[in-house]
């Protein structure tokens, strides 16, 4: 959330809750999917639960941002089954972000001005938030991390067309086709869809554990989620970062 003073532990705590019931059911999708039996059940709405008054959350009130990957699933299946509802958040908006920088900017000017007031993130931009160091004029806007929404394989794609030609996790050797690439004026090009996020992270640190240097060796580019397969496609770029 951006607001800090309004932040109590209080609301911190109910409000986790709500996130991490949303957390263990994403989990529960895992196994096998669900009969035809317990369709119907698995659609009921959950009942709102009785609250003391020190239960009660300060605000029932939350616009939450989401990018549509796997990670907002959470957030998605939480406001659909009535788990904000259930823990006294009977106001809930998620509302879908065009990409990351759009959800920083949102999340800047705050559900008052039209934005949002927190939501998914990729890690670790409530920190960088927090700090100022990827806002506007670096303001600095206080950030909770309730609960993370998903565990999963992330890894790093590479297009078809250097299939067979021995890249993979370990670029051990393989200096001499990035530097082959670079001089013929192609030079590799790897995608993430945030700079200075985990994606950026993971690239720079698959090209210099092989010997290649990031900055040098090969095109460090930001590119939203929802064009990344179309880019590969059209062989714009030559691997992206994903989850």
């Amino acid at each position: 959330m951006s607001d800090f003073s309004k932040y109590s532990r209080r609301k911190f705590l109910w409000t986790a809750g709500a996130s991490a019931a949303s957390c263990i059911l994403l989990k529960g999708c895992l196994g096998n999917p669900p009969s035809s039996t317990n369709a119907a059940t698995e659609s009921t709405q959950a009942q709102p639960i009785n609250l003391t008054p020190e239960q009660q959350p300060e605000t029932a009130q939350a616009k939450l941002g989401y990018i549509a990957i796997v990670e907002s699933a959470p957030l998605i299946i939480a406001k659909e089954k009535g788990f904000f509802a259930k823990y006294g958040m009977t106001n809930v908006e998620v509302a879908k972000q065009a990409n990351w920088g759009s959800a920083r900017d949102n999340v800047e000017i705050g559900s008052a001005g039209g934005g949002i007031d927190g939501g998914q993130w990729q890690m670790p931009m409530p920190y960088q938030i927090s700090e100022g160091l990827i806002t506007k004029g670096n303001e600095k806007i206080p950030m909770y991390v309730l609960a993370q929404l998903n565990t999963h394989g992330n890894g790093i794609a590479i297009a078809s067309k250097h299939q067979g030609k021995g890249i993979g996790l370990k670029l051990d050797g393989k200096k001499s086709f990035f530097e082959g690439l670079k001089s013929g004026g192609t030079k590799f090009k790897a995608a993430y869809t945030f700079p200075q996020a985990n994606q950026e992270f993971w690239l720079r640190y698959w090209a210099a554990a092989g010997g290649i240097n990031p900055d040098e060796d090969i095109e460090l580019l930001t590119v939203p989620a929802a064009q990344t397969v179309a880019n590969m496609k059209t062989g714009t770029m030559d691997a992206f970062s994903t989850g």
